[in-house]
């Protein structure tokens, strides 16, 4: 394992090239406080031409109202050229996960959840992990899902969409006023993958893990990576 060292400033520790899904990309990987790794990239040239045409997020369902969300609009989802590092110990010298806190206002069953996430080498995939709060870190998995076939870093706008489908005996409930946390697994030890940042600038409660979410080391995640979630609002 290569030794690291972490301080409250932010320490630039090279640039390194990595092997794309079918190209190489420049790399840079920046270490920051609490051990979060943001990884930079040039973005493509399909995320800045107007007429580009990237997938637009999917409408919603009748009834269903936005729980949390940091996600921009047009060809400006997400943040195309950096995100935070999820990545296993053969891609990245050491496991590593972020995890993002959110609190609903109300409460919801849940019905959808967005994320941008992006694939940098490796095996493409990564299992989707809602949890429980445990003292303000991510605890009990309450629901997860997996992907595979991730786009490529650099490029926007697609997300990765769970979608959920509550009945009167199988629902995820999130409770008004609970503190929640979304992280994404890598698939393997191999995947490199890139949960890219929001561009509305939210911020807010995060962790890092360095063994695959077994633990976890709180921190303040600034910006937040881009996601969203969706609900059936509880009536009082």
């Amino acid at each position: 394992m290569t030794n690291r060292k972490t301080t409250s400033a932010m320490i630039a520790i090279g640039l390194a090239c990595f092997a794309c899904s079918d190209a190489s990309a420049q790399v840079s990987k920046v270490s920051t406080t609490g051990g979060a790794v943001l990884s930079t990239t040039a973005p493509k040239a399909s995320t800045v031409i107007p007429n580009a045409n990237p997938a637009v997020e999917e409408a919603l369902p009748a009834g269903i109202s936005v729980i949390y969300t940091n996600l921009g609009t047009g060809t400006s989802v997400y943040n195309a050229g950096t995100g935070w590092t999820e990545a296993g110990a053969e891609a990245n010298d050491y496991p590593l996960a972020e995890a993002m806190a959110f609190t609903p206002a109300s409460s919801y069953i849940l019905a959808r959840i967005d994320m941008g996430i992006t694939y940098l080498q490796g095996t493409n995939g990564m299992t989707l992990v809602l949890a429980e709060d445990n003292g303000g870190i991510p605890g009990a998995t309450i629901y997860s899902t997996s992907f595979t076939n991730l786009p490529e870093f650099g490029t926007c706008c697609t997300l990765q969409t769970a979608k959920l489908a509550p009945t009167k005996t199988s629902f995820v409930p999130l409770k008004a006023g609970h503190q929640y946390w979304l992280y994404p697994l890598p698939a393997d030890t191999t995947s490199y993958l890139i949960w890219n940042l929001d561009v509305t600038n939210k911020q807010g409660n995060g962790a890092v893990s360095e063994d695959y979410g077994t633990s976890w080391t709180a921190t303040t995640l600034d910006p937040f990576g881009a996601f969203s979630l969706y609900g059936y609002l509880v009536a009082k």
